[in-house]
């Protein structure tokens, strides 16, 4: 099995992510992926077998940065598919009935402003 990965970003192409300056960066950045990735199983399905969403967080030699990817068997077609469709038909923007499902159940601890 050979694994094979596409990075997606932080949030859709159309909105701003997370700024690795803000406070909280780390905290943020996760929940947007976390909103992220049920926007994209949401538009583009439930992963199959062999394809899987997640959050990748990079290595303690860089500046914290935190990024959905989709890791796919490259052998298995419907995998390969599927991380293909996540990269070409990710939303651009908050879908704004999925926004309102996931605001309850992803709700950030504290925004800055409500501190």
């Amino acid at each position: 099995m050979a694994l094979n990965l596409i990075a997606l970003g932080t949030v859709p192409a159309g909105e701003a992510p997370a700024a690795a300056s803000e406070i909280d960066y780390v905290g943020r950045a996760f929940w947007q992926c976390r909103r992220f990735i049920d926007l994209l199983r949401h538009t583009v399905g439930a992963e199959p077998e062999g394809a899987k969403l997640r959050v990748r967080r990079s290595g303690p030699d860089f500046n914290p940065y935190v990024e959905v990817i989709v890791e796919f068997d490259d052998a298995n077609h419907a995998a390969r598919a599927y991380a293909n469709r996540c990269d070409r038909e990710a939303p651009t923007r908050w879908d704004q009935a999925a926004g309102t499902a996931l605001t309850g159940s992803l709700s950030p601890q504290k925004t800055f402003a409500e501190r």
